[in-house]
């Protein structure tokens, strides 16, 4: 392992933050219940998202329990989720007492399947109210497809962009495709504030439900001047982060071969936020990796065995995910020059695959 992690820090170390933050405690508006940095921030993904309706909230955890009760989402209602998700997903489902129905992953990606959900759509089985559809490390899920048949079904399609932020997918803003869409800010996201996320919309209904769960008169759920005031440069670095990633991606598929043949589906083409390759021998090839001082970990557990949940057709590709996934950190994309140098000549070394 090297002596020294040529890699660079996450969360980042740029001055601007610490610059903000100073601003924000000199100025007394970190101890504010909403001050100009909260104003700020909410305009600046309102922007992003091209959406009228901005709520910020503690985690993207409880963003998406909102989004989904504020798409009138109720007890004993069925949820749509893949079966390889992101936990907090279908724990958001069951805390209002709805019923995750999973149904499997596309066969050649990591998120939903469009597939799966046109033949679910085709049983037109009861009770199904809501759709979430996560972008899965930064390669977008079928979003479009997902949204049509959505929109033929009136079922309220959720669309959790947490590890997306300044996506574009075809037409519209990462968030923009589902009736209602989730960032985070939590501590390991392209956006960090060590916690925080954000509820966004253009529906004016689902926007009067957040704001009369949440103003209480003060906010139930805020994000912290503070925390906001550190988001703000970020937002502004956003675009060339992703830039970076992007461009070490690109570089990592022209040189290692080991990866390029092992992605977990199409190569990340929005914001590259973690990269993904599939191996029969996860926990050797982790080893490797971390023996080598790059930051990686296991994908997420795959749901196919829950009995909490209601499931539809085969979760093959569901289990073999949950199963099979090495996920490197994007931190190390966000590598450039000898530290990009350094990051594919030691993936070069790696055999385990």
């Amino acid at each position: 392992m090297p002596t020294r992690d040529p890699l660079p820090p996450w969360p980042p170390e740029w001055p601007e933050i610490g610059n903000a933050i100073q601003a924000t405690v000199q100025s007394g508006d970190w101890g504010r219940y909403q001050g100009p940095a909260i104003d700020s921030l909410t305009q600046h993904l309102i922007e992003l998202t091209q959406l009228e309706h901005c709520r910020l909230v503690s985690s993207g955890s409880l963003g998406v329990e909102l989004a989904l009760k504020a798409a009138a989402v109720k007890p004993n209602d069925r949820v749509v989720v893949c079966g390889y998700d992101y936990p907090g997903n279908i724990r958001a489902v069951e805390a209002l007492g709805a019923r995750p129905l999973l149904i499997d992953a596309d066969e050649n990606g990591n998120s939903l399947s469009a597939v799966e959900l046109e033949r679910l759509a085709a049983t037109r089985l009861e009770r199904v109210s809501a759709v979430v559809v996560s972008h899965l490390y930064g390669v977008p899920a079928a979003v479009e497809s997902h949204h049509q048949i959505c929109k033929q079904q009136g079922w309220c399609l959720v669309e959790d962009a947490c590890q997306t932020p300044g996506a574009r997918i075809a037409d519209r803003p990462a968030g923009a495709w589902g009736d209602v869409a989730v960032f985070s800010f939590g501590g390991s996201k392209p956006l960090t504030a060590g916690c925080g996320g954000a509820v966004v919309s253009g529906e004016g209904r689902i926007a009067s439900r957040l704001t009369a769960w949440l103003d209480r008169p003060s906010h139930a759920a805020p994000v912290s001047e503070l925390q906001a005031a550190a988001l703000l440069p970020q937002l502004q670095r956003l675009p060339r982060c992703n830039e970076i990633r992007n461009q070490t991606l690109a570089e990592i598929l022209r040189r290692v071969s080991w990866v390029r043949e092992s992605l977990c589906g199409p190569p990340p083409s929005i914001t590259c936020y973690k990269l993904a390759v599939l191996s029969e021998h996860r926990d050797r090839l982790l080893e490797a990796l971390r023996k080598r001082g790059i930051p990686a970990g296991p994908g997420y557990r795959s749901m196919h065995r829950s009995r909490r949940c209601d499931k539809f057709g085969d979760l093959t590709r569901s289990q073999q995910l949950g199963e099979q996934v090495v996920v490197i950190d994007h931190r190390a994309l966000l590598a450039e020059s000898d530290a990009r140098e350094w990051l594919i000549e030691t993936l070069e070394q790696v055999r385990v695959v």
